[in-house]
Formats: structure tokens, sequence, C-alpha cells
């Protein structure tokens, strides 16, 4: 379970958000088995998902999908207005050189690409933005897709830090500017403070109030939390479903093994089906194709 604290500062004119996102991160890495730089690197993306709950519509779900060409391949982050989050990366083990600064070369892993946005808010169509990837560190492809696709300019820092037991830090911090009256050297101040701030440098040492009236500049916050907690949308019944999806042949084939497994690409839980089930799931196929033919 994360925390997540949010909300205002000088009189509504600027809104933030702060997570320790550690225990998620944590998980996410033991359930899809994921090495060192992976795991930095989803962790980075499902830490900003987090950071942006507050700002979601109820019954709002938002999905960061970065499409880079470098070895991460497709990272997937998704959080809702409930403060569920869940997340998945395509290369789960790999690591590269550390960059010149000695850290984790997140921007190569990822590479060049795309940051599309999804938001689903109910309707029958979700609505879908993409940007392409500015940085490859993350915390500057999500500010910029906020301050270029929604007009809010917006700042974000991430980090996770690693050690030999896994995940030792993690966390971030977002701030969005929604009055732009807003008093120049207020908003100098927190640009300065966050060229020298890394989130993983103060947890543990702060608490996330301190952090934010570090960054921000002021003791006159008006703030509010939440607990975020990692939960998958996955079920038995949607993974037979799922099995619908392949060619009879396939389904035969499996049938042949004695059994079918599907795997959640979100939470990496695998459901097995027996013969009896493989069974059911080809009758119900023949029966859609016979209705479409």
């Amino acid at each position: 379970m994360a925390r997540l604290i949010y909300g205002t500062a000088y009189d509504g004119m600027i809104r933030f958000s702060v997570t320790d996102s550690k225990d998620v991160v944590q998980e996410l890495r033991e359930r899809h088995k994921l090495s060192y730089l992976p795991t930095v690197v989803l962790g980075r993306l499902i830490s900003a998902s987090m950071l942006v709950i507050p700002w979601l519509g109820e019954r709002e779900t938002i999905t960061f999908v970065i499409s880079g060409n470098g070895p991460a391949g497709t990272v997937v982050a998704q959080s809702t207005w409930k403060g569920t989050v869940r997340g998945y990366i395509t290369n789960t083990s790999f690591e590269l050189e550390r960059n010149e600064f000695g850290k984790f070369d997140v921007k190569s892993a990822i590479g060049g690409g795309d940051l599309t946005v999804v938001r689903d808010v109910g309707l029958k169509t979700p609505f879908v933005s993409k940007v392409p990837i500015v940085s490859g560190e993350i915390a500057e492809d999500v500010a910029y897709y906020y301050t270029k696709s929604e007009q809010i300019p917006s700042a974000f820092a991430l980090g996770v830090l690693m050690d030999k037991e896994g995940v030792a830090k993690a966390g971030g911090l977002a701030v969005q500017i929604l009055d732009r009256s807003i008093p120049e050297q207020v908003i100098s101040g927190i640009e300065g403070r966050l060229n020298s701030f890394a989130i993983t440098n103060f947890l543990g040492e702060k608490s996330l109030e301190e952090i934010a009236k570090h960054v921000l500049g002021t003791e006159k916050l008006l703030l509010e939390e939440m607990n975020v907690v990692f939960q998958c949308l996955c079920s038995r019944e949607k993974a037979f479903e799922s099995l619908k999806v392949l060619d009879l042949s396939d389904l035969d084939e499996m049938l042949g093994e004695g059994k079918a497994e599907v795997t959640c690409k979100w939470c990496s839980t695998t459901y097995t089906f027996g013969p009896d089930e493989i069974k059911m799931a080809i009758e119900e196929k023949k029966k859609i194709e016979s209705q479409e033919s």
C-alpha cells in the first residue's frame, strides 16, 4: 500500500501531490519477476499514475502507455479514481550500463517513441491523446503531456532506488499551476528547488508533507491524503472468455495437451483450464462462428 498526499497552495493557484510508492513498486517487481532496470522504469511510470489520481473525475480511469524503441519495449501504468493501480512492462529482464551520472539509464531503456494517455470517463469511447517522448526519463514526458495536451503547466519528479534486497525507495511529486496569474517569483522559486530535487534523497528522511512544503516554498498547504493499492481487474471468468478469441485449431491443440493456461499481463496471475473447460470454450467458439457466418 502506498501513501499519497495531495492538495493546493497559494490560495488554490497551485495543486500538488506526493507519494511514497515503495510497497506498490516492490509488489510489481515480485509479481512480474522484474530485474533491476525494468523495476525502475515501471516503478517511475506507476508512481506517475498514482500522483494524478486526485485529479481524476468520479469513475475515471487513466492509462499511460509508453511505446518506445528501446529495450524496455512497452510500459503501461493504469490508475483509477478509487485509488487502485496496476501496470506491466513487456521486457521484464534486461540491464544497461549506468549513465554518466552513475544512475540507471532509464532514457536509453525507453528510447524514442510516444506516450499515449487514455482517459476513460465511462463514455462509449475513451479520450486518447498521444505526445512524442521528449526525454525518456518519464517525469519530463508525463509533464510534457499535461503541459501540451491539457494546457496545464506541470512538473513531475519520479524516482526508484534499488538495493540488493529489492526496492529501497520509490515515489514521486507533481506540481501543476492552475492560475497563471501567480507571482513569477513563486514559480521561479519552485523551478529552482526542483532543479536540484531528487525524491529518493528525501523519502525516509522527510515526511511527505515536509517534502511538499520544501518544493513549494510555503508552510501553508491545504492537503488531504489517501492510500493507493495494487489491484488487478482480471478474473477466472475473463480469462475463460479470452480463450474464445483463439482459433479453433489452437483450442484443439490445447485440448490434446490436456490443459490451457492464460496469464494476465497486468498482474502475472496464471489461470489454468482443464479438458472439460476447453471443450466448453470450443463449443461456444463454434456457436459464435456459426452465428457470424
